[in-house]
């Protein structure tokens, strides 16, 4: 399997020109296009967007969202496994969690994977229809509203906990729920904390990139489902959700194979993540180390 760690990948990008959104973004399809063409030739949209020119790779970054303390307790085996193969990722770290799961966190960094800032509170954490998800205390406001001067204070305390508690400074950030509730007004507060990259948005919709949106960031965009290409890769929509897609053993991680290959072929990084309960339970991330 190629692998990378999302840092690796920047070095890589670091000496390169500031490179813009991907052509198809700023000339291509509207957002009702897009999802017609995906819905009737998802594979044509799929190699569409990965096809993307890039002058890297082809490299696979994989990371994980520790977004509920079930992903948190999934961790001591799922670090256990990366390191049995030897597998570099990155982990997108909750400010309040790491501070109430001090060890479960540290964990991560005695492994020398990366700790990526996923701000203190994680704004929209509740969601009415699952019950780990309709816990007391999880915040209910939207990232996308509460506004830049807010914004940029979960930005900083996220960082400041992460930096009292585990010892290390992250370089790298990830919007809540990324996606519809990203707002391109956190790269400035990223720069000023001397980030070098975000991972918040979805190559469906911003090109397969990795972009600049300032200058000394890059924006490292969410690869799509070979099969849901409009969407992300990812273990919400695959195993999760209510109505998840790809819940069939094996499938997620022929799927996941599928996009590997596809970044041999033509280049370009490969960036997915999953949630560290789901892909652990499922027993599909031993598959996709396997491959």
């Amino acid at each position: 399997m190629v692998s990378k760690a999302r840092a690796c990948v920047v070095a890589k990008l670091s000496s390169k020109p500031l490179a813009r959104q991907s052509k198809m973004t700023q000339e291509g399809l509207s957002t009702i296009a897009r999802k017609a063409v995906s819905l009737l030739s998802p594979g044509y949209f799929f190699r569409r967007t990965m096809a993307v020119p890039q002058d890297i790779g082809p490299f696979c970054v994989l990371s994980f969202d520790c977004d509920f303390p079930r992903d948190i307790a999934a961790l001591p085996e799922l670090v256990s496994l990366l390191q049995e193969y030897e597998v570099p990722a990155s982990f997108a770290c909750i400010g309040r969690w790491v501070r109430e799961y001090p060890a479960e966190h540290q964990l991560i960094v005695d492994a020398g994977f990366e700790v990526v800032n996923h701000t203190e509170t994680h704004p929209n954490l509740y969601h009415p229809q699952y019950d780990y998800a309709r816990v007391e205390g999880l915040s209910r406001e939207m990232f996308n509203r509460i506004g830049p001067g807010r914004r940029r204070e979960e930005i900083v305390r996220g960082h400041e906990t992460i930096s009292e508690v585990l010892g290390v400074e992250p370089i790298g950030f990830r919007t809540p729920h990324f996606g519809a509730l990203h707002v391109d007004d956190v790269y400035a507060p990223l720069v000023e904390l001397n980030y070098r990259f975000s991972s918040s948005v979805m190559a469906a919709e911003r090109g397969q990139g990795p972009y600049r949106p300032l200058e000394g960031l890059w924006e490292i965009p969410v690869s799509p489902c070979p099969l849901h290409p409009c969407g992300v890769f990812d273990s919400w929509h695959s195993l999760s959700k209510s109505n998840a897609s790809h819940r069939v053993p094996g499938e997620l991680s022929g799927l996941f194979a599928t996009l590997i290959d596809t970044v041999v072929e033509v280049g370009g990084l490969a960036n997915v993540y999953f949630d560290p309960k789901d892909v652990v339970e499922s027993g599909e991330m031993q598959r996709m180390l396997q491959i």
